[in-house]
């Protein structure tokens, strides 16, 4: 499973890009290395193949292990060596690979309380992981900032990454909305019908993921982190007022425009 590639680059266009643009030099290299392992694990986690999921998932967990160890042989964990050794930030890296392992294993939510410690686990600890890099440590930050990139993601996405064996909206959400779970899943319909059968969802996934983004009451001071964030709460504002192009997963902020925002933001 082990590779020689050097380490991922986010897209030139996307708003990890823009914040990665303004972490200092020394932390470009161990950003871009968490960037590659979180990249990596979400990958292997949404695999066809169950067995290749699996196996995948499994490697990169005895990785970890022969890592904490001093047994590392994988470039990305490697340029994370420095703070290894830092048992807030091993525990961060490993939560963050237990959460894309049960993400994998995930079919159906009943109920938010299900998916809520998979989010944190993805979430969470990929804002920690980025916080420790930087030195800071804020735990009633990471959780609130790490809910907020996860949702927007997931509601960017939700056109395609609705799935017969993924079926991750909490079914009670479901119920009370009196959703059919079919009208989410016919792909086969057009964007316009899709956004028109779902925008009481698209209406309550926006207003959770804001009510999480209100729930951020304490500042960072990691500057690509807080750039990070504002690109995403701009894009969870785009997605509110385009509902039918974010069923067809075409909502996206202008590079000119997150460039500027990059190039003005402070903590």
């Amino acid at each position: 499973m082990s590779d020689t590639h050097p380490l991922a680059s986010p897209h030139p266009a996307s708003s990890l890009y823009f914040a990665l643009r303004k972490a200092p030099s020394r932390t470009k290299t161990p950003l871009r290395a968490l960037y590659t392992l979180h990249k990596k694990w979400r990958e292997a986690a949404v695999y066809k193949d169950p067995h290749q999921a699996v196996t995948t998932l499994n490697w990169w967990h005895h990785e970890l292990d022969k890592a904490q160890a001093g047994d590392i042989s994988h470039p990305a964990i490697i340029a994370l060596k420095p703070w290894l050794s830092d048992e807030r930030f091993f525990q961060a890296l490993q939560g963050l690979l237990h959460g894309h392992m049960h993400w994998h294993h995930l079919t159906r939510i009943d109920s938010l309380a299900q998916l809520e410690p998979i989010i944190d686990a993805i979430g969470g600890n990929f804002i920690t992981a980025w916080q420790l890099i930087h030195g800071e440590y804020a735990p009633a930050f990471a959780q609130p900032a790490g809910r907020t990139l996860w949702w927007t993601d997931q509601i960017r996405h939700i056109g395609h990454n609705l799935t017969p064996s993924r079926m991750w909206l909490p079914m009670d959400w479901l119920r009370e909305l009196n959703l059919p779970v079919n009208l989410l899943l016919n792909k086969s319909i057009k964007a316009d019908q899709r956004a028109q059968h779902g925008h009481a969802l698209t209406d309550y996934l926006i207003q959770h993921a804001q009510a999480e983004q209100n729930q951020i009451t304490h500042k960072t001071q990691v500057r690509s982190l807080s750039t990070l964030l504002t690109l995403r709460q701009n894009l969870l504002t785009e997605l509110q007022s385009q509902p039918q192009e974010l069923w067809a997963g075409l909502v996206t902020i202008s590079p000119r425009r997150k460039w500027w925002t990059a190039l003005t933001q402070r903590p």
